[in-house]
């Protein structure tokens, strides 16, 4: 090795070195969290992460169109709140829908809030009943056990005739893969 190629060498070696000390030596230097990257598809989420509701809602329609359960269910509860968007219940409504058709339990516990309350559609409990019971039979652990607990507090306020009426309408709603539940 060359005399010139062996200097460079040592010169290097002790940068390297000095800079590997230098925390120990000196105080240290604030570090600086590094942003992650989001992984693909996880862009509307980090935006609901940050905030960004607005942003949010143009990330999630496109793939809420596409059929992404996932997207749809979010894009809802965003009407719902107005939160990036304008309240909407119509739009809340038509999403959770989807969202509910492919057996997800939040989508489909949200359908069972708003016609229990009147969001967006008359009132009607014997739906809500469905709703709930559906989300129910979707769901596991602890959110199932509250949403059982929100269906049979409704029930209270509801005749034996809703009531069989909703376990009949849950039945098939629940055999057909959410395909036949009730709705217009």
């Amino acid at each position: 090795m060359g005399p010139l190629v062996l200097a460079g060498i040592l010169i290097l070696s002790n940068v390297a070195t000095a800079a590997a000390l230098e925390p120990l030596t000196k105080d240290p230097k604030p570090v600086v969290p590094q942003r992650s990257i989001p992984l693909a598809g996880e862009e509307p989420y980090e935006a609901l992460k940050r905030g960004d509701y607005r942003a949010a809602a143009g990330l999630f329609h496109p793939r809420a169109e596409k059929g992404d359960v996932r997207a749809q269910y979010n894009l809802g509860l965003l009407y719902a709140s107005g939160m990036g968007v304008m309240q909407d219940y119509q739009a809340a409504l038509k999403w959770h829908r989807l969202a509910a058709g492919q057996g997800h339990a939040g989508a489909q516990n949200e359908l069972a809030q708003m016609y229990d309350k009147g969001q967006g559609v008359p009132q009607d409990q014997v739906r809500a009943y469905v709703w709930y019971s559906v989300a129910g039979e979707s769901s596991t652990g602890g959110s199932k056990t509250e949403i059982m607990k929100d269906r049979d507090h409704m029930a209270k306020r509801m005749t034996p005739e809703q009531i069989h009426k909703a376990e009949g309408l849950t039945k098939q709603c629940l055999e057909s893969e959410f395909k036949k539940c009730g709705e217009k």
